[in-house]
């Protein structure tokens, strides 16, 4: 059975490097409602004494309403995926998707903890290629927002780079941020031992031997993702981030007009 209740520590361990979050969050959202007021203003004269310098966003469902259902239409395909893939028994996946997603942060990573030998890139193919991205429209307020805060602006997700860049454009935000953390960010040798564990099948098959070796480091290595400590140490690491100046925003922050 797997231990669903481990969600909460992952989320706690995930905000502890951000001690003064919910007063700085505070602060932003002042700053937020001011931004979409009905007269000019100067973002700077409001963020000039914030406490942070840095805004963490994740991407989907805060850039953008959960409503459009692009949430809904991913888990769908994660399913999908999950039996004419993985052949894992259909009755079985809309509750062990859940279970892996709280377990593990998401459900990729659980199923590779469970064994499954993944193709992360025919994965994410199979997952984002067929999302409803035509729901996705330009958002000029959200622009004008972001562009007007000062602090530097990363964005943080456990989706592929060919998603998160997909997302960004269609939002009409692709230069709003210094840069994205994405899958291939946190896990850069996946795409080349899944490389390697391919052309060792090819061999192999070639040569009449067995197929790839279970114990190879492409088969065990865990996939790094949030809400995870590990994840959140190495995004401080790689964007050189000061955990005590950084509010890490997620879910909902779409401007409603």
């Amino acid at each position: 059975m797997l231990k669903t209740k481990r969600q909460s520590s992952l989320t706690r361990d995930y905000y502890k490097h951000f001690p003064t979050f919910f007063s700085q969050m505070v602060s932003l959202l002042t700053c937020l409602f001011v931004a979409v007021a009905s007269k000019p203003v100067n973002m700077e004269s409001y963020t000039a004494g914030a406490k942070f310098d840095c805004l963490l966003f994740d991407m989907d469902d805060t850039l953008y309403p959960l409503s459009l259902g692009i949430n809904l239409a991913c888990r769908k395909n994660i399913q999908d995926y999950m039996i004419s893939k993985l052949q894992i028994e259909e009755s079985l996946v809309p509750k062990m998707c859940l279970d892996l997603y709280k377990e593990y942060g998401t459900t990729m990573a659980g199923l590779k903890v469970l064994g499954y030998d993944l193709d992360y890139d025919d994965f994410h193919a199979c997952v984002h290629g067929t999302l409803p991205y035509e729901k996705l429209k330009p958002d000029p307020v959200l622009r004008q927002l972001l562009l007007s805060l000062p602090q530097r602006k990363i964005i943080f997700t456990n989706s592929d780079k060919a998603h998160a860049a997909t997302v960004l454009k269609k939002l009409g935000l692709e230069d709003c941020f210094e840069g994205v953390i994405c899958f291939e960010t946190l896990n850069p040798s996946s795409a080349e031992e899944h490389g390697q564990e391919r052309d060792r099948e090819d061999s192999d098959e070639t040569d009449g031997g067995s197929s790839a070796d279970s114990d190879s480091p492409a088969c065990h290595k865990r996939i790094l993702c949030k809400p995870s400590l590990e994840s959140m140490e190495a995004v401080i690491e790689i964007a050189k981030l000061d955990p005590k100046k950084t509010v890490s925003i997620r879910n909902h922050l779409h401007v409603r007009r």
